[in-house]
């Protein structure tokens, strides 16, 4: 006994690793209390390849020429407002204990890093009324908000930081309140979240994220496969993705179901037509 307390002593004695204290971001608060929100849901997670064989080329031929551009993430994030669109009880919210609120708009909330003090942060930025805007209009509205550096676009984003910035017994008595006003939590939040990580690596890869939205669509990474096209056995490009629900809102079949239509958006195209 006498010997291991020496020997923990000894090491106490020792000189620290190398290394650097640094303060803890204090804006990255706003993602502690995502999570935070997100572990108080049953989230169910169902995982999915859909075929997007050809859309690279589309989009690529759409640079060439010289049409708005479109980045695969906002020709998804415009499909997955389409099958909402068709089901809008997807995005529903709960108001007390016996009633639904059902939004009509599908306000996406997109993880994006952002500028704050020459770091990037990770953050939400939401797109109001998705249904309604071109994959090129989201394109276009996300690469604005990841080259604008948080705090400089207008009274509410500062007011919005400051609140992160508040210690979290205050943020949680904040939060309380916002939970049970679906109307005022589609204000704050959005009403359905997109994230993609397949930019960031190769082969098969996705995220199972902890969302505090009733609906989530999580975007992996793109690889060739062997699937079937119009009956025949060829190398397609593949999309992983990861649908996230709250389970006490939207149940497997009608999960499922949305999942489909969702896949035959991306495989169709649909997203690239003309606003009608």
């Amino acid at each position: 006994m006498r010997l291991v307390l020496s020997q923990l002593i000894d090491q106490l004695k020792m000189p620290h690793a190398p290394g650097k204290t640094q303060p803890y971001p204090r804006l990255r608060n706003f993602l502690l209390d995502a999570l935070a929100e997100g572990k108080r849901k049953h989230i169910a997670h169902v995982m999915l390849e859909a075929d997007i064989g050809g859309i690279k080329e589309r989009l690529a031929e759409r640079r060439q020429r010289g049409e708005a551009p479109v980045s695969m993430t906002s020709y998804i994030a415009k499909s997955f407002a389409s099958a909402i669109e068709t089901d809008k009880r997807m995005q529903a919210y709960r108001l007390g204990q016996s009633r639904l609120v059902v939004f009509d708009d599908v306000d996406f909330a997109f993880m994006i890093e952002r500028e704050w003090k020459d770091e990037p942060i990770p953050v939400f930025y939401i797109v109001r009324a998705a249904q309604q805007k071109s994959a090129s209009d989201i394109h276009r509205e996300l690469q604005a908000a990841r080259e604008t550096p948080l705090g400089t676009d207008g009274p509410m984003n500062a007011l919005e930081m400051q609140f992160f910035l508040l210690p979290r017994f205050l943020r949680k008595a904040v939060w309380f309140v916002i939970r049970r006003n679906p109307y005022w939590f589609k204000d704050v939040a959005g009403t359905a979240a997109v994230t993609s990580m397949g930019m960031y690596t190769a082969g098969a890869a996705v995220g199972i994220p902890i969302t505090p939205m009733t609906l989530t669509l999580t975007i992996g990474t793109i690889e060739k496969k062997p699937a079937l096209h119009d009956g025949q056995l060829m190398e397609r490009d593949m999309v992983h993705l990861v649908l996230s629900v709250d389970h006490d809102i939207v149940d497997g079949a009608p999960l499922m179901r949305f999942a489909e239509r969702l896949k035959q958006l991306l495989r169709d195209g649909t997203a690239l037509l003309p606003p009608a």
